[in-house]
């Protein structure tokens, strides 16, 4: 098959600098799928990136103008160039089958479809319709009427990436909804790394408002009452960062607290593995990749309880659950881990266990069977 992918943002080289899951699982799934078939994906250009790249098997090709990723709405302007820019492109790749990977790509994906006339997936690790402005603030408006449009126009196929998201997508899609989830490479969390000599807390996820990280350092406020030594790592870009930096000044918390951006593969893997405990406080999430891979590091994790994290962690194996408007559970949960050396193991054990229910070469093959049924 010539499989041809659409993500509005990709790592370049092989550093492998994901700034979310929706990249994520588009890299890996195109690894996989690279094996047997041709596979391209287009995306945008960033800063100091090739046009053209051919990367573990795969091509990537990159159009529109150089612009850095952005984890809000972003620069319409450039959103727009890289819509036309994109369409034109792939109008002229010979493909099979197209996917697209968010509500921006799902239009240009099925412009694609239509003027080639093959098949069309949209992938969707969530449905925002109604929710929009809630999640997103009063720009999330045009991601409102987008998405509409998209669901309205409809695909050949569904790919949901949870029960929840699949729920969400009845009412437009019926029955053409395939639910698979994401996964992780066991293979990248097999180098022994030693731990920080501190009680160390990290958390990877955007920093937008609804990812309620501001719960998450309320938390840790009340936990540096309790320990002398501890500390908390950021890993995420976003818009809500100024507003956490101001936060943190606040509370005195500077010393104690660190943001980190940008980082390659390697070196976040090396950071889950060093740490102590997992944190993703999130109100909204699709899946939350982060979770599986501090899992398959063996980090017990303390999230929000939301039915996205009782799905994909089987109703907290690895860890707690607690409600996201509360911090002091929040630190509770971190005190009971950081504390208790018995329940610490059991839990990391039970993560462990519990990330081995995740792959992505089984992941990619049932999507190539999604597509395959198509064709």
């Amino acid at each position: 098959m010539r499989i041809l992918l659409i993500s509005e943002f990709f790592p370049a080289g092989r550093d492998l600098k994901f700034s979310g899951g929706v990249e994520a699982r588009t890299f890996f799934v195109a690894k996989c799928l690279a094996k047997k078939h041709d596979v391209t994906v287009l995306t945008s250009r960033i800063e100091a990136s090739q046009k053209n790249e051919k990367m573990f098997g795969f091509r990537v090709v990159r159009v529109g103008d150089a612009r850095r990723y952005e984890a809000a709405t972003g620069n319409i302007v450039s959103r727009i160039k890289f819509l036309a820019d994109c369409v034109a492109t792939g109008k002229k790749t010979q493909s099979d089958i197209v996917e697209g990977t968010n509500f921006i790509t799902h239009l240009v994906a099925k412009q694609i479809a239509s003027f080639q006339k093959i098949p069309v997936v949209f992938w969707y690790p969530d449905v925002w319709v109604g929710s929009w402005v809630k999640n997103a603030g009063i720009l999330g408006i045009v991601g409102e009427i987008l998405e509409r449009i998209n669901l309205f126009r409809g695909a050949d196929s569904y790919i949901a990436i949870s029960k929840q998201t699949e729920e969400k997508l009845k009412p437009f899609a019926k029955n053409n909804v395939h639910i698979i989830g994401c996964g992780v490479d066991l293979s990248e969390f097999q180098r022994k790394s030693s731990k920080f000599s501190t009680p160390t807390i990290i958390c990877v996820s955007r920093l937008a408002e609804y990812k309620n990280i501001k719960t998450l350092i309320l938390a840790f406020a009340y936990l540096t009452s309790k320990f002398k030594k501890i500390n908390l790592i950021i890993v995420g870009t976003g818009p809500r960062k100024k507003s956490l930096l101001i936060l943190i000044k606040a509370l005195y918390l500077k010393d104690k607290v660190s943001f980190l951006s940008n980082l390659p593969r390697q070196e976040l893997i090396k950071l889950y593995k060093s740490s102590h405990v997992f944190s993703l406080p999130s109100r909204v999430e699709g899946f939350g990749i982060a979770t599986i891979e501090a899992a398959a590091s063996g980090l017990p994790y303390v999230n929000s309880d939301t039915d996205i994290q009782k799905e994909i962690t089987n109703n907290s194996k690895g860890g707690f659950l607690v409600n996201p408007d509360k911090p002091l559970m929040f630190a509770e949960k971190f005190t009971d881990l950081l504390t208790n050396k018995n329940l610490y193991r059991k839990k990391s054990e039970e993560a462990k266990t519990l990330a081995k229910g995740y792959n992505w070469e089984k992941i990619s093959r049932q999507t190539e069977a999604v597509y395959k049924s198509l064709l």
